[in-house]
């Protein structure tokens, strides 16, 4: 089997490019406000949705 190697390094460097690039990290916000929404939206409907049928 192969084995990769994930160092604490090549993380550190793959979070330091997503969040301090200006234009990454706009697009991981507009990513992470769709991502928010939907599992909110999902939580809400699974609570209240017999509530809101018509």
């Amino acid at each position: 089997m192969a084995q990769t190697v994930i160092s604490v390094e090549k993380i550190k460097s793959f979070w330091h490019s997503q969040v301090h690039d200006e234009e990454k990290w706009a697009v991981n916000m507009k990513l992470l406000r769709a991502a928010g929404l939907f599992g909110g939206s999902i939580i809400l409907m699974r609570s209240f949705g017999d509530m809101m049928a018509i």
